[in-house]
């Protein structure tokens, strides 16, 4: 396994200190259920939204705008054979489009935007994925002389992140937001945090370090700013640096000697950016609601929307990442420092509700989580 070498890990901490915008996430309108024929017509049709010109104040906590407003998939109901027969007649249209010169492509019919979004929606596996994400820079070429397009916006990068994630092939959309110049898919701050909880357990150090190296060349708020990001690394960084006894085959190879030596330094680094970042977060914005993924918080269809307009469960989600990832810390750090080295972080956690005030210190063990 080839490993980011010691300069590229050094290179990394430098971003964290740089104090830099949040690109702003766009909103995704509502729409109904679409068919083939209805996205490639005349008629106006719903496009992706433009990104407003000027970036939002940073927030804490943001809620992917994928998660937002969300439409019924217009393969919700369809079996392997009729998504995949679906796929296909939608993709041959996409290339019909995308194939063809400027003179000709106006005889046909307009192409609706929503295309993308139902060829993501139908993708099953990495190759279709990947197909699609392949017509991109055509794309781009075709309707770079619009006035405020030239490409897909926030809210497709944010779904492409999540479908790459669901079809266990997250390098895909790393290797898509890597090449800005190709493919000029913005990269939203739920998308990059996405990208990260994808890439942190399963998949090389290196991978995540490009991650977090995307944060500077999108203008994302620095990862030492930002506290799911800022876990989801140490994590990535703890699970290389103490790797367990008895690791599952999915762990990523344990790192070379002078790797090592350099993780574990950019990982002190990080750890006391991430003590000076929880001892000035109010521990209540990122409680996690235990029953956030129950029917019985919202019996009633209205109030699942009402959610999912508020994002509330993108929100819970990446708390619960967040919590996820101090308690394999915590357990790492005692490990090597001790208890007491550590309480700053349980006392936070504890007030945050990721676990019982005055509970037995011994229960997080060095077991290694799945």
């Amino acid at each position: 396994m080839f490993v980011a070498p010691r300069r590229c890990l050094f290179q990394n901490v430098q971003i964290l200190r740089r104090t830099l915008h949040v690109s702003p996430v766009a909103s995704k309108k509502k729409g109904t259920k679409l068919e083939i024929q209805d996205l490639f017509s005349d008629e106006p049709g719903e496009d992706l939204p433009s990104s407003p010109s000027s970036a939002s104040t940073p927030t804490r906590v943001e809620s992917p705008s994928y998660l937002k407003h969300r439409k019924s998939a217009p393969s919700k109901h369809l079996d392997s054979a009729s998504r995949h027969a679906r796929f296909e007649e939608l993709y041959q249209r996409l290339l019909t489009q995308t194939g063809l010169n400027p003179k000709e492509r106006r005889k046909l019919p307009p192409m609706r935007n929503a295309v993308w979004i139902n060829l993501l929606d139908l993708s099953q596996s990495e190759e279709e994925l990947g197909k699609v994400i392949a017509q991109v820079p055509k794309w781009k070429d075709l309707t770079r002389h619009k006035p405020g397009e030239g490409g897909l916006e926030e809210r497709w990068g944010e779904l492409v992140v999540s479908r790459a994630e669901s079809l266990s092939c997250p390098k895909l959309a790393l290797e898509m937001f890597s090449n800005h110049a190709k493919y000029q898919v913005p990269l939203s701050l739920p998308a990059a945090r996405h990208l990260l909880h994808a890439l942190h357990i399963e998949h090389p150090l290196q991978d995540v370090m490009t991650a977090v190296a995307l944060y500077r060349v999108y203008n994302l708020t620095p990862i030492a700013d930002d506290l799911v990001s800022l876990g989801l690394v140490c994590r990535a960084l703890a699970g290389s640096i103490y790797q367990p006894t008895h690791a599952p085959k999915s762990f990523p190879t344990s790192l070379q000697k002078g790797n090592l030596h350099a993780s574990k330094q950019v990982f002190e680094a990080l750890i006391q950016s991430l003590r000076g970042l929880v001892s000035s977060t109010d521990p209540s914005l990122f409680s996690v609601n235990t029953h956030a993924r129950t029917r019985a918080i919202t019996p009633i269809f209205t109030q699942k929307q009402e959610r999912a307009k508020k994002g509330l469960a993108a929100l819970e989600k990446e708390k619960t990442w967040l919590k996820w990832c101090l308690k394999r810390i915590e357990s790492n750090l005692r490990q090597v420092e001790g208890i007491e080295k550590v309480a700053w972080l349980r006392q936070w956690r504890e007030a945050a509700g990721h676990i019982r005030a005055n509970s037995n210190s011994h229960s997080l063990t060095a077991t290694a989580l799945s």
